[in-house]
């Protein structure tokens, strides 16, 4: 009983130092990609350390994984090094007498990656693609539009207007041409207005001004006045290139299981898996802390990596498998409990027969 809690202990210190590492080169390699592209001009400042944020908090769930991976990898293989395991297996211990003690260790990692992976990831993928494309509009607008005339909706909508201040969207005076054909046509002008975002989409308005709708029929011109306080209108175009397009990566898990086209089931399939793999995978690095010398350690961890990195890649081929429609959603969840499974009798079997 004292060497379980011993062991689930150091299985607990071990992942906490892991994660803390793991986490601190996530959180690098993210500040030194976004500074790049805001050094490019690809990302706008402004926005760099929210999507620092956002896309570190978007990796914590494969760190969890690896984490947990490398703590049972390295915990065993320090037992083992030092011979306590060894005099632990001569007094009868097996190795599947040490699964319980893995699993009560994993419970708590499962779940908090079973959280992250298929609600706050979407959430936060989601967000930094919101801010992204919020940016890339705002400052398309500060580009083409302050006193010039920019068409919108293929020409149906000519704006112009002038800004109050660089760097800001409160406007002057504002004028818009709506053109829905070669006969109706509507002219609003505004005194005074400003650009407001509203699900995502970029909208003028317009106030203190008039609004004069033109009918033109075969004989005659038709006026209509009106007079407003204030008017909105809706730019159904922003300006080229620059829409939000909803990615699978950002779409939350409920939705995925709702529409459950190919695509998502890929998607569906990554982040199941990323559970399964932080769940089952740590069973495998038992057995393999198990073999080696103890001049080899650093050789032995950098190859525990390479194993996991390898299970990881292995989701984006079953991805792929998916997508394509040579397998489907469920068999490859079953599938890949099983290959470990699989993996991991073969290699405590061996170990046990040694």
């Amino acid at each position: 009983m004292l060497v379980k809690k011993s062991i689930l202990k150091e299985l607990r210190f071990q992942a906490g130092l892991i994660f803390c590492a793991l986490f601190t080169i996530v959180l690098t390699m993210a500040l030194v990609r976004l500074l790049g592209n805001a050094a490019s001009g690809a990302t706008p400042p402004n926005i760099v350390l929210p999507l620092i944020l956002f896309s570190t908090f978007s990796s914590i769930g494969t760190t969890l994984s690896l984490s947990a991976f490398l703590a049972v990898f390295i915990t065993f293989s320090r037992l083992q090094s030092d011979n306590e395991l060894i005099i632990l297996r001569t007094s009868g211990v097996k190795i599947v007498d040490f699964f319980p003690i893995i699993f009560s260790f994993l419970i708590p990692l499962v779940i908090f990656t079973a959280i992250t992976t298929l609600l706050a990831t979407p959430w936060a993928r989601n967000q930094a693609d919101q801010l992204r494309f919020q940016a890339k509009s705002e400052e398309s607008l500060k580009k083409y539009s302050a006193g010039k005339f920019s068409q919108f909706s293929n020409g149906e909508q000519v704006v112009f207007f002038e800004r109050t201040e660089k760097e800001s969207t409160k406007l002057g005076l504002v004028f818009v041409k709506l053109s829905k054909n070669s006969k109706n046509e509507t002219i609003v002008l505004g005194s005074n207005g400003e650009i407001q975002f509203k699900k995502d989409e970029p909208w003028v308005i317009l106030k203190n001004g008039s609004r004069v709708d033109i009918t033109a029929d075969k004989d005659t011109t038709n006026y209509k006045l009106t007079l407003f306080q204030t008017y909105q209108m809706l730019l159904n175009t922003a300006p080229k290139n620059y829409t939000l397009e909803k990615r699978v990566k950002s779409t939350n898990t409920l939705k995925l299981l709702q529409r459950f086209s190919l695509a998502d089931q890929g998607e569906l399939l990554v982040r199941i898996g990323t559970v399964l793999l932080c769940l089952f995978l740590p069973f495998i690095a038992l057995p393999l802390s198990l073999r080696g010398e103890k001049s080899l350690k650093i050789l032995h961890v950098f190859t525990a990596v390479l194993i996991f990195l390898a299970a990881n890649h292995f989701l984006g081929i079953f991805q792929a498998l998916i997508i394509k429609g040579f397998i489907n959603l469920f068999f490859s969840l079953f599938l890949i409990p099983l290959i470990i499974v699989t993996l991991a009798s073969f290699l405590i079997f061996n170990n046990e027969n040694k």
